[in-house]
């Protein structure tokens, strides 16, 4: 019995020697830190695009001539899918399948904005444009 104790005592000295020699290294010996993979590279599409959906909030210059064009060939391509073409599109219909505001940018024979200083497109409404394109 006193070998057992002499045994216990022996192991439980290495494991504070352990722990000790550890908080000095200052990482567990169990758990030793791993190098981070770095993130991987985001597509320049992704990063075009989102520079494009910020900028689109500043002013309504940015939304027609950055983001309309965008907005176009997307449309576009929807609307074709189902027997649609834009640039023929009845407004009365154009609004009734995309919303107002869908609408009011990608119509055809859209004019530069008077105001260049106008509002830009809020994230909000972009969002509802995107879930119009995505019901197409």
């Amino acid at each position: 019995m006193r070998l057992l104790a002499e045994i216990a005592l022996v192991v439980l000295a290495a494991i504070g020697v352990a722990g000790c020699a550890s908080l000095l290294l200052g990482t567990p010996p169990t758990r030793r830190r791993r190098a981070r993979a770095p993130a991987p590279p985001r597509p320049d599409q992704l990063v075009a695009l989102e520079r494009l959906t910020t900028s689109a909030r500043t002013s309504a210059v940015h939304v027609h001539a950055y983001l309309r064009p965008v907005l176009v060939e997307i449309t576009s391509g929807r609307l074709a899918a189902h027997g649609h073409n834009l640039d023929r599109m009845p407004e009365l219909t154009g609004r009734a399948l995309l919303g107002d505001r869908l609408w009011d940018i990608v119509r055809p024979g859209r004019p530069f904005p008077e105001d260049r200083r106008g509002p830009g497109v809020t994230p909000q409404e972009l969002r509802a444009m995107l879930e119009v394109l995505e019901r197409l």
